[in-house]
This record gives C-alpha cells, sequence and structure tokens, in this order.
C-alpha cells in the first residue's frame, strides 16, 4: 500500500439524470475498491451515503464542511464521471484547488 498518496474520491450522490443514490454509491465504492486492489490509499464519502441516517443525520453544509475538513488531509482529489451534475462535488472540486490539492479525474492519472 502506498504511503506517498491518499485520494479524495469525489462524484455525485443524490439520485439526478436517471442514477439513483444506489447507483452512485455503487460507482462510488467500485472507483474505491479499484484504488485498494492497486495499492492507492482513499477516502469515500460515498459509503456514507450508503445508509439512510446519513441523509438526514447532518446537514448538507455540515456535511461539506467534514468533507473539506477530510480533503485537507488528501493528497489528491479524484473526480468522478458525472462529477458536474452534483453541487457538493463543485464545492468539493473548488475548494480542492483552492486548496492547492492534485485534482484528477481517472484512475489512471494516480498510477
Amino acid at each position: 500500500m502506498r504511503r506517498d498518496i491518499f485520494v479524495y474520491i469525489s462524484g455525485p450522490m443524490t439520485a439526478k439524470d436517471g442514477h439513483t443514490t444506489m447507483d452512485n454509491v455503487a460507482d462510488g465504492a467500485a472507483i474505491y475498491w479499484d484504488l485498494l486492489l492497486k495499492g492507492i490509499p482513499a477516502f469515500c464519502p460515498h459509503l456514507s451515503g450508503a445508509f439512510p441516517a446519513a441523509w438526514t443525520l447532518m446537514s448538507h453544509e455540515r456535511w461539506i464542511a467534514y468533507d473539506y475538513a477530510v480533503i485537507d488531509r488528501c493528497t489528491h482529489v479524484l473526480m468522478m464521471p458525472r462529477w458536474e451534475t452534483s453541487a457538493g462535488a463543485r464545492l468539493e472540486y473548488a475548494y480542492a484547488m483552492s486548496a492547492g490539492k492534485v485534482v484528477v479525474f481517472s484512475t489512471d492519472e494516480l498510477s
């Protein structure tokens, strides 16, 4: 497992444009497992969204603040396909850029 990199996975979570929350969570988890199998440690916020309590436990603003705190600890942010359709992912992208994080758009860029 690499120790020089820690990746935050950013992408849509809520249902939109013909994709369900379940689809989006599964897509995020698939990327997470792919990274781990490649020896790249990662944080997948989608795993929190897999539990119904996640949607009512905290406000969207509090989740975004939490995401920023995690991004601060990461070296890279991986933007998932369709990230532009997600208000939260757009905020994470802007935050990562302002924080000087390396932002990538595919797992191939992390090898």
